[in-house]
């Protein structure tokens, strides 16, 4: 069914076709959706990153070119994820105060995992902090919201934004410079050595999202962890990553 209107569409360009065509899609828009939402920020809303996402969508099927060395499901995937993460960008951008408390709540972490000889629960360290709990799972949405955009951006999504460049989409024969080639080599090294520097649990959470693509409640099931707890393991492993990432020059603090 989704070939026969990929073919009409290509060749009538009809709105009725299209608009089959974003009914056909929207479930793996609200899929890429409910896995970019993993542990957003109060003010971003999933159903933001489904607006957007279907943008992406309409984008992908105005620029689609079957010279591209991909069908247009991968093409559409990186569309969307691209339109959501520009999304992310705009309305999770960091206050200047993220940071202190993000080395404060570090220090707690540190400290009370030194003292009871395993990882402090969200009520531990709002204890320690004398902050609410509310407060200490803020601090962990906001820096797992900002870190995942700029991997997702820099790293794990093979496109570049819904405004970049696809250099992985164009068609056979298209020239990538060895400069430009050395340099995503580089950036694979650098996160394949920052990722087994992880720990174990760590790594395995990545695996199970990235990898396996399973959701806050599957992957906590996996752990047997809550999924509150799933985001501050997710929140961690990726500010160890950036700070690696930082360290070899590829990513800003």
């Amino acid at each position: 069914m989704t070939d026969e209107l990929w073919q009409k569409y290509m060749q009538t360009r009809d709105k009725e076709t299209r608009d089959a065509l974003i009914q056909e899609y929207l479930p793996l828009v609200k899929q890429i959706a409910g896995r970019l939402s993993l542990g957003l920020p109060p003010q971003v809303e999933e159903e933001d990153l489904v607006a957007s996402g279907v943008i992406g969508l309409l984008e992908a099927l105005e620029r689609f070119n079957p010279a591209y060395d991909t069908g247009f499901k991968t093409f559409a995937t990186w569309r969307i994820r691209g339109a959501m993460l520009d999304e992310l960008r705009k309305l999770s951008w960091p206050p200047r105060s993220l940071y202190r408390r993000l080395r404060e709540l570090q220090g707690a972490e540190q400290k009370l995992a030194h003292q009871l000889g395993r990882e402090p629960s969200t009520a531990e360290l709002a204890t320690e902090l004398k902050w609410s709990p509310e407060a200490v799972e803020q601090v962990y949405s906001q820096m797992n919201s900002y870190s995942l955009v700029s991997l997702e951006s820099l790293l794990f999504a093979p496109a570049a934004s819904a405004e970049g460049k696809e250099e992985e989409l164009l068609p056979a024969g298209s020239f990538i410079t060895p400069e430009e080639n050395l340099e995503r080599e580089e950036r694979r090294e650098v996160l394949t050595q920052a990722i087994a520097a992880l720990a174990e649990r760590e790594k395995l959470l990545l695996a199970l999202y990235y990898k396996e693509e399973l959701t806050l409640k599957e992957i906590g099931i996996v752990l047997d962890v809550s999924t509150a707890r799933v985001s501050q393991l997710h929140a961690r492993a990726l500010r160890s990553l950036r700070n690696r990432l930082h360290a070899a020059g590829y990513m800003e603090k």
